[in-house]
């Protein structure tokens, strides 16, 4: 069996607690990453304030510490120019990284500070619906960042405004160009289409639509069930699992096909002009259209490029700008730093925003190149699950004591193998065996994998999970829990419950059993709430079980 999982076991929760070593699934790339990581931490001190908070959230990507002095310097800066208040000709990019890193490190503990970014943003839109350093003319690169602020505060908890979001999309559809793209300033005089505002638009609407609407492939499943008087009805279980909209009792003016025709058109003008431009005196911030086509591709699912993997095509392009030192040097005309190309090449090449959709929809153990279960799945080489199941049928629970990453390590590989998650459906009862397994280590994996396959029947065996008497489990149902219910923010629970312990090395030697007791009043709310939840959406001859009196059984502590 392969020692895979060791890279991956890492990714529970939502809040980075410690490094996490990641990998981006190609070693070439790894190697870009790593020594662009030590060339950004042979820089430390030397970094504009500007700068520092989006070099910490390259470095945070990159899985490293939040304890590292470049991220805590960033995250110092960050909170600094959120207290005081944005401003600036950098304001709204500022709010941007900022509010992506307060985010990513702590979102329950940052809170406050990302509704003060979201609220500060929306007050900065202008009467179109862009952003910008002025009072009119909005910029198309400005307002991506804007989304940004407000995609990070809203996945936080932060109230915003479906309006301000609406807006937005509308200002992208009035004022793109012809051919698919968009100017630098499209209400004034700069109306040139580039490669960098094409994708920066595209990664707007992108997140304009997952607010509104949520991931773009969301395919309903309808299931055929008696009711009591034998008539046969369907339930649509998109629908029990709750609302298609972001915003509760907000219907949007503007289609999701509306906005998926415009980014796709958007796409098509990036296509047709393959390979992007990389240096020369008309090249302005080269590396600033990596991470804004990641973001976009990420938020689009976009699959292929001229029939090529968009990752590695453009990934191997960025390689090539490297100099011989691995460091992502200043633009021809030195309008960014190395700090920032760098950073920016971090971020695209660990799919800084594939990272995040995959954490925020509940997918606690998927990592870099995994892909995304709401969108479209490549073909892949014959799966090896039937093996795996065959062994677990036979499995001597004394003997896989001895190794629980091994075992957890061939699950996860075998159920990343197969070419639709749903082939799990029929194979839960083998599958289940292994949650009576003694290591947590192999529970976790075990409720990764069930909840992978979105069957709304594995509900009950999830809310088992929050049961568990182990934290990591818990955490891993909830996401689980989040994904079949097709409910992101699940019912506002942390999933950092474990924060009281204090820094990174506390929570890491934690004892188990201080874990547990820390973190019962969070599993009491969250069975709770997805409880209450379950009863009132399953189909109706399941109702009045005896499993709703489980609720007053208290946990285990």
């Amino acid at each position: 069996m392969r020692i895979f999982l060791l890279l991956c076991m890492f990714v529970f929760s939502s809040t980075v607690a410690s490094g996490a070593k990641k990998t981006t699934g190609i070693p070439r790339y790894d190697e870009a990453v790593a020594s662009g990581v030590r060339y950004l931490k042979s820089q430390t001190g030397k970094i504009p304030e500007r700068e520092t908070s989006l070099v910490a959230y390259a470095m945070i990507k990159a899985g490293e510490s939040v304890d590292d002095e470049l991220v805590q310097h960033g995250l110092r800066d960050a909170l600094e120019r959120t207290e005081k208040g944005h401003s600036g000709y950098d304001h709204i990019y500022m709010s941007g990284v900022d509010a992506l890193l307060l985010a990513e490190i702590n979102p329950e503990q940052h809170l406050a500070q990302l509704q003060k970014i979201a609220d500060y943003v929306a007050s900065k839109q202008l009467p179109g619906g862009g952003w910008s350093d002025t009072t009119s003319n909005a910029d198309t690169s400005m307002s991506q960042y804007a989304m940004l602020a407000l995609w990070a505060a809203k996945g936080a908890g932060a109230t915003i405004s479906p309006e301000v979001v609406e807006r937005n999309i509308n200002w992208h559809l009035s004022n793109g160009t012809r051919d698919g793209s968009w100017g630098y300033r499209p209400e004034g005089a700069n109306l040139t289409p580039t490669h960098n505002l094409a994708m920066a638009g595209a990664a707007s609407m992108g997140i304009g639509r997952l607010l509104l609407y949520g991931p773009k492939n969301r395919a309903k499943k309808e299931v055929k069930v008696e009711k009591t008087l034998g008539v046969l009805d369907k339930i649509d279980l998109e629908k029990d699992a709750g609302p298609q909209f972001g915003f509760k009792d907000y219907r949007p003016q503007i289609s999701a096909d509306t906005i998926d025709g415009r980014i796709t058109r958007a796409f098509n003008w990036i296509e047709v002009r393959f390979p992007p431009p990389q240096n020369g005196e008309a090249v302005f911030f080269k590396y600033y259209f990596f991470y804004a086509l990641e973001r976009a591709a990420a938020l689009y699912e976009l699959q292929d490029v001229n029939g090529k993997d968009w990752f590695e095509t453009y990934g191997d392009i960025l390689l090539t700008m490297r100099t011989p030192e691995g460091v992502f040097d200043r633009d021809s005309k030195q309008h960014s730093s190395s700090t920032i190309g760098t950073s920016f090449a971090i971020l695209y090449f660990m799919k800084s925003t594939q990272q995040t959709l995959d954490r925020q929809y509940g997918l606690g153990l998927q990592l870099a190149d995994r892909g995304n279960p709401f969108g479209d799945k490549k073909k892949k080489e014959p799966t090896e699950l039937d093996r795996l199941i065959d062994d677990i049928s036979n499995m001597d629970f004394e003997k896989l004591d001895e190794s629980p990453v091994e075992v957890a390590d061939e699950l996860v590989r075998s159920v990343l193998s197969i070419d639709d998650p749903e082939k799990l459906v029929g194979q839960e009862d083998q599958l289940k065996r292994l949650m009576a397994h003694s290591d947590p280590t192999v529970r976790s994996a075990v409720v990764w994998a069930l909840g992978r396959t979105g069957d709304f029947k594995l509900v009950p065996l999830m809310l088992d999970g929050l049961r568990d008497n182990s934290v990591d489990v818990n955490i891993e149902a909830i996401q689980a829990l989040r994904f079949i219910a097709r409910k992101p923010q699940g019912f506002g629970e942390t999933l950092n419950p474990l924060g009281p312990l204090g820094n990174a090395d506390q929570i890491k030697n934690a004892t188990p059993e201080e874990r547990l007791r820390l973190a019962t009043p969070w599993r009491e709310k969250a069975l709770k709430a997805w409880s209450n939840w379950y009863f009132s959406v399953r189909p109706f001859e399941e109702r009045g079980g005896l499993d709703e009196l489980q609720l007053a059984v208290p946990l285990k502590k």
